[in-house]
C-alpha cells in the first residue's frame, strides 16, 4: 500500500455568541485541522489536529477583507510533510513518524520559516490519519489495535466557565443539568476570581450535586505557587478528584511539584506538553498524577503511546484533553486510560456537533465506541464545504 495524496482542510467555526472565559482568556473561535491521507488501495484515513489555542497562525488566518485562508499547520501538512510522505507505506507509522519528526531540527526547513509548533501539530493530523488507515486495513477499530481493554470510555463534562453576571444559582443549575444528562464527573473552571470566591463557587456546586459526583478543578495556569497551595488546602474538604494546571506556565514543573507535595488532591497537567520528554518531566519532576497529553495538539497517537508507557511505569493515569472521537480510543484501548473530556453544548464544541455524520455516542456519561474500522467516524461533507478552507 502506498500514499498517493494528502489533503489538509482548516475547518473554522463562527465565534461563539455568548462570552465565557477561563482563568485568563475568553473562549474564542474554534478551529480544527482535518487531514485526509489517500492510498492506492482505495483506503483513506481521517486525521484531526486541534487548531484553537495554537501560536499564530495556527491552522488558518483571517485577511484584512475578512476572508479566511489556510495557514500554519494546514500549509505545513501540504507544503512540508506531503512531499516526504508520498509513495510511502502508510502502515509504517513508527518510521514515518520519525521521518516527520526529523524535520523539526533540519536547518533548511528552519531557515525557510517553518515553525516547530506548526510542524508538530501537522504531524498530529497526519499520524492520526495513518492510524485510521491501519484500522481500516485490519478491519478493526483503533481501540482494538491499541489493546482493546474495553469498548467504552468514561467521560466527564467541562463547564462552570466564567460569564458576566453569572450567579451561584445559575452555576449550580448548570451543574445539576449535567447530572441529569447522565454525567457522574464534572470539571469546573477556577482561577479567574479570588480564591475565596472560587471556594464558594465550588462549595455551592458540591452541595448541589451531592457527594456521589466527582468534581475536578481547572485553573488553566492561573495561579502562582503560593496561591495554588492556599486554594488547594481550602478545596481539600470538598473531595476534589484532581486539580488541573494550578500554576503559571513558566513554573509548571518545579512549581507544580511544590503544589503536588503540599496537597492531597492529585495534580493533573499535560495538555500543553508538546512531546514525550515534556510529559516525562511533568510526571517525574512535576509530581503529576493525571496526564492529559493531547495527541491532536501535538505529535499524534504514535507519540501518545510513548507517553502512556511513562504513565504505566510511574503509576500515573492517562486522561487526554479534548477531541473524544480520537482520545476515547486511547482511554478505552489502554489499561492506563482513565477518563475523557467532553463539552455539553454545540457552542462550546462545534467540532463534535457539526463535523461528523458518524461518530461515537455519549450514553449516561460513557463514550460508546462502535466496531466500525479505524476511528469509526465519517466527515460531514456539507460542514467541510461551509466551514472548510483547503490548503
Amino acid at each position: 500500500m502506498k500514499i498517493t495524496d494528502i489533503e489538509a482542510i482548516a475547518v473554522v467555526f463562527p465565534p461563539p455568541e455568548n462570552h465565557f472565559w477561563t482563568a485568563f482568556r475568553p473562549i474564542g473561535r474554534v478551529s480544527e485541522l482535518v487531514v485526509r491521507v489517500h492510498t492506492d488501495h482505495g483506503i483513506s484515513g481521517i486525521g484531526e489536529a486541534h487548531g484553537s489555542g495554537m501560536p499564530f497562525p495556527g491552522v488558518y488566518q483571517q485577511n484584512s477583507d475578512g476572508s479566511l485562508e489556510a495557514a500554519g499547520a494546514s500549509k505545513t501538512v501540504v507544503d512540508l510533510l506531503k512531499p516526504v510522505l508520498l509513495g510511502e507505506d502508510p502502515l509504517d507509522n513508527e518510521r514515518l513518524w520519525e521521518k516527520m519528526f526529523q524535520l523539526n531540527h533540519h536547518r533548511g526547513w528552519a531557515s525557510a520559516g517553518w515553525g516547530r509548533p506548526q510542524i508538530m501539530t501537522a504531524m498530529a493530523g497526519v499520524d492520526i490519519a495513518l492510524w485510521d488507515i491501519k484500522g481500516k486495513a485490519a478491519n478493526m477499530p483503533v481501540y482494538k489495535l491499541l489493546g482493546g481493554a474495553r469498548n467504552t470510555a468514561p467521560c466527564y463534562v467541562t463547564g462552570g466557565y466564567y460569564q458576566e453576571g453569572k450567579s451561584l444559582s445559575e452555576l449550580t443549575k448548570e451543574c445539576e443539568t449535567y447530572v441529569d444528562m447522565g454525567y457522574s464527573a464534572i470539571k469546573l473552571k477556577i482561577g479567574g476570581v479570588g480564591v475565596d470566591e472560587d471556594v464558594a463557587r465550588v462549595k455551592a456546586v458540591r452541595e448541589a450535586v451531592g457527594s456521589e459526583i466527582d468534581l475536578m478543578l481547572d485553573v488553566n495556569e492561573g495561579y502562582d505557587v503560593r496561591t495554588a497551595i492556599r486554594a488547594a488546602h481550602l478545596m481539600e474538604p470538598l473531595d476534589i478528584r484532581w486539580l488541573e494546571e494550578p500554576v503559571h506556565w513558566y513554573d509548571n514543573v518545579a512549581g507544580l511539584r511544590q503544589v503536588a507535595d503540599s496537597t492531597s488532591i492529585p495534580i493533573a497537567s499535560g495538555e500543553n506538553a508538546a512531546h514525550r520528554w515534556q510529559a516525562r518531566d511533568l510526571i517525574v519532576n512535576g509530581g503529576v498524577k493525571i496526564m492529559q497529553f493531547d495527541c491532536t495538539r501535538s505529535m499524534g497517537i504514535t507519540e501518545c503511546l510513548k507517553v502512556a508507557g511513562f504513565c504505566a511505569a510511574e503509576n500515573v493515569r492517562l486522561a487526554p484533553h479534548h477531541d473524544p472521537q480520537v482520545h476515547g480510543h486511547l482511554v478505552a484501548g489502554l489499561q492506563v486510560g482513565e477518563i475523557i473530556e467532553t463539552f455539553p453544548t454545540a457552542e462550546r464544541d462545534p467540532i463534535w456537533a457539526e463535523l461528523f455524520t458518524e461518530r461515537p455516542e455519549i450514553i449516561n456519561g460513557q463514550l460508546v465506541l462502535s466496531d466500525r474500522p479505524g476511528w469509526g467516524i465519517e466527515l460531514d461533507e456539507d460542514t467541510l464545504k461551509r466551514r472548510g478552507v483547503w490548503a
